[in-house]
């Protein structure tokens, strides 16, 4: 990343470590010397001001240049038509040569694609945010419901947009812009000129997947804030899901709905004692302290390379509707940029552990950290001792994605690292076990097990997705670049062109080692996900793909996308069949049972890093469900860790006559957003429920239960012999 003010002044990036400090006081302390500065790329009302206050003052030579520049921060910031003035008034003086000495020829060309960009949000805000239809605003194909009612924000971005193809006609990202230009105003695709027009066909589904209705507004959690992370689960105990979510931003708070069962969310975010937690990109559950109620760690810093030094947090939940931040008292107190941590017991001793990959570049090293449980409400940073640094100054890694799973099923948790760099590779560290003392560590061997390619990536998973019994990785190709976006790329892909982009990877699991099977199964295309996660859409016992799609720039107005597993065979786009093609900037995913009817829904927390890149948060409503069998589970560790994660469930079913077996890992799924530890089971057109075995993670011990019903919600106590059946009833959403 670079910054534009390095030579102008200089901004204190210390935060103080001192105890004494509060959590809110730490957290506002750091926004104010690393976020709201005019270093901060993405602090645009700042830069604004700043650029203003220089252009006030600058030669008079130099006043259009720093105009310019405040034009863009004036766009990012949200403040849209005082941009769009500012831009007109530049491309005059450009059309008529007034611009000569003052802006270089780059900056000169800048002028309009800014200006058709500025309309192009003009038309999204008066529209998709003002008059916002969930179902329908922003989900490309648009239908009629989403087209716009004030048209001239996209009116007047076409105009621009086939000027430029007329100058140059291999402008994809223009190409890309004036369709989706065209069809908000419902003239796609008649409206659009045959050698500039990506055809209908191109959106069209492999396989015809029910619509999912977003109903998030009618539930009230439509949250408009920017990028964030999303869990829904179960926090306090009652069997209903509910939903916490974070923006990016230090200006928003944590957002704490809970599930009342009747249909409705109420929110408890000051009850809670949430109101001061402020920021967080990304959040991950588990019960760290064996208490049976869920806590949840907040990760903030990434994306901000030498301002990056923010602290995570650490939420204990009390048991009583609230939550305490217990960072500084229970050790985990770090001042480094991450967005991604995976809990597991990867000591086998009954107590969830902490990896936190962190972003580290050439000049700006940050170890990755590995945190012990004690077991008494407290953390040990052993990072060292177990061999888990990953960067070091001659080689660092900037880790955008971790995972856990035990890919050789030796019973240790083993770790996979997503990182974002296209000279460098992702990584594998294999859980050696404990020595005779009683100490684990790991290797990296990546490379030995067939996972050695260079690549540059960015959410991942471990999951089985052809129900094998072996853990499998996805991971989605990303490419950071200052220099360029993926819409490009994602232009060509649609017109069967080639691109150059980094593409999806899925890594069959081959009993221990590994081969890439993408092309295979389909999966050889741009994912560009940021928040993904993997879920069954339709109870047929093969898990799916959500991938939260998008990238910093405001050009990159792409859709989600949506691979539906086909027998674990290959996977088939079901993104404009279900609905999920939605164009505004995507982040956590997270699958669930929120109404409780067996199968799963698919909440998604939208907008961008921007601040004025804030859209609606979805929640996606499963349609099947009675369209095949299902079981739910909730497991309760007694040896092993109480909220169990880390635990492998097989379901035996007959099917058509046959047995099968279908495999589930209790996790909170990728990388990036947190679905439910409650395990919801898909089991297709299953007759029986033959039997499930269930493998403590831990403590290494295995249970069976026979004559389980299919359709039903049940607890399985660890140690105990009959698992408890849940009379949980359906909610009508």
């Amino acid at each position: 990343m670079k910054y534009l003010f390095t030579t102008l002044f200089s901004v204190l990036v210390f935060v103080s470590c001192d105890n004494k400090k509060t959590m809110p006081e730490l957290l506002e302390e750091t926004a104010e010397n690393q976020f709201f500065v005019p270093e901060n790329i993405y602090a645009s009302s700042v830069r604004a001001a700043y650029f203003d206050s220089i252009a006030q003052v600058a030669p008079k030579n130099q006043k259009e240049r720093y105009n310019l520049k405040r034009a863009r921060a004036l766009l990012y910031a949200g403040k849209t038509e005082e941009a769009i003035i500012i831009l007109e008034n530049l491309r005059d003086a450009s059309s008529g040569g007034l611009l000569l000495y003052k802006l270089d020829a780059h900056e000169e060309e800048s002028i309009g694609p800014l200006l058709a960009l500025a309309y192009m949000r003009l038309g999204e805000q008066q529209n998709c945010i003002h008059h916002h239809d969930a179902s329908a605003s922003c989900i490309i194909p648009i239908n009629p419901k989403g087209f716009h009612q004030v048209p001239n924000g996209s009116r007047n971005a076409i105009k621009l947009y086939e000027e430029f193809l007329r100058q140059n006609s291999h402008d994809y990202n223009s190409r890309w812009l004036l369709n989706i230009a065209y069809m908000t105003l419902g003239e796609y695709p008649e409206g659009v000129s045959e050698k500039w027009l990506i055809p209908e066909s191109t959106f069209e589904s492999d396989y015809p997947l029910q619509k999912f209705e977003d109903i998030a507004p009618k539930l009230g959690l439509n949250v408009n804030e920017l990028s964030g992370g999303g869990i829904v689960d179960d926090f306090n105990n009652d069997y209903l899901l509910d939903v916490l979510v974070s923006s990016w931003s230090p200006s928003d708070n944590l957002r704490y709905f809970i599930n009342n069962g009747d249909g409705t969310f109420t929110e408890k975010t000051e009850t809670a004692g949430l109101e001061l937690v402020t920021g967080g990109l990304n959040m991950v559950q588990a019960d760290y302290n064996n208490d049976g109620f869920l806590d949840v760690f907040v990760m903030r810093g990434a994306w901000m390379g030498i301002l990056g030094k923010h602290p995570n947090s650490l939420l204990k939940n009390n048991g009583d509707g609230t939550f305490t931040d217990v960072t500084i008292e229970s050790g985990l107190l770090s001042f480094h940029p991450t967005q991604t941590a995976t809990w597991a017991d990867f000591n086998n001793d009954g107590w969830v552990d902490l990896f936190i990959g962190n972003e580290s570049e050439k000049k700006n090293i940050h170890p990755s950290e590995f945190f012990k449980n004690n077991g008494d409400g407290t953390f040990s940073n052993i990072t060292s001792c177990v061999g888990l640094s990953v960067s070091t100054k001659d080689q660092p890694f900037y880790i955008k994605g971790v995972t856990s799973g035990d890919y050789n099923n030796d019973g240790w948790m083993d770790i996979y690292i997503s990182t974002l760099q296209a000279s460098s590779k992702n990584l594998l560290y294999l859980n050696n076990g404990s020595d005779d003392k009683g100490n684990i560590s790991f290797k990296e061997a990546g490379a030995e097990v067939g996972l050695g390619e260079q690549i540059s990536s960015f959410p991942t998973w471990s999951f089985d997705y052809n129900n094998d019994g072996w853990m499998d990785i996805f991971v989605a190709g990303y490419r950071k670049s200052d220099f360029y976006t993926i819409v490009p790329d994602i232009t060509k892909e649609y017109l069967g062109e080639r691109n150059n982009a980094e593409t999806m990877r899925l890594y069959q699991n081959n009993k221990g080692t590994f081969t890439d099977v993408s092309a295979a199964v389909g999966l050889d295309k741009i994912g560009y996900a940021m928040g993904a996660n993997y879920g069954d859409l339709d109870n047929d016992g093969y898990p799916d793909i959500y991938l939260s799609t998008g990238e910093v720039s405001y050009e990159s107005i792409i859709p989600n996308r949506v691979f539906r597993n086909n027998l674990g065979e290959n996977f088939q786009d079901v993104t404009t069949a279900g609905g999920f093609g939605h164009i505004q900037k995507g982040h956590a995913v997270s699958f669930s049972d929120i109404d409780n009817d067996g199968d799963q829904d698919i909440h998604v927390v939208m907008g961008g890093a921007y601040e004025g890149d804030k859209f609606f948060n979805s929640l996606y409503l499963n349609p099947y469900d009675v369209e095949n069998n299902w079981i739910s589970l909730k497991l309760e560790g007694i040896e092993a860790n109480r909220a169990a994660i880390g635990s492998k469930i097989e379901v035996l079913v007959t099917e058509d006559g046959k047995t099968r077996s279908i495999f589930h890992t209790i996790s909170s799924g990728g990388s990036f957003g947190a679905s439910t530890l409650r395990a919801q089971i898909g089991l297709g057109k299953a007759s029986e429920i033959k039997k499930i075995t269930i493998k403590w993670a831990g403590s290494g011990t295995s249970h069976v239960f026979e004559n389980l019903s299919l359709n039903t919600f049940y607890k399985i106590i660890e140690n105990k012999a009959e698992a408890i059946e849940l009379n949980l009833k359906s909610i009508a959403l």
